[in-house]
């Protein structure tokens, strides 16, 4: 156990902002789970790289979230 009360206190914040972070990134991830994007009929090759851009930015906007999570969560136990 660490003897700096501060250095403590720094580590339980980060650790509960990193798991602030990685709730609202599984959060996040099932509402879009829950809202699927539709394609419209008949599908285009425009239709299928628009859907796929939209994916692509979702998913890494996603994992910078939950990775910057993760981060924070490792330096809080770290400073524990």
């Amino acid at each position: 156990m660490s003897s700096n009360p501060t250095k403590r206190r720094v580590g339980l914040v980060l650790i509960g902002i990193g798991i602030a972070l990685l709730l609202a990134a599984s959060a996040l991830a099932y509402m879009e789970l829950l809202t699927s994007i539709s394609i419209p009929q008949p599908p285009s090759l425009e239709s299928v790289l628009y859907v796929l851009a939209i994916v692509t930015y979702k998913v890494a906007f996603l994992a910078v979230i939950a990775w910057v999570g993760a981060i924070l969560v490792t330096r809080g136990l770290q400073a524990l």
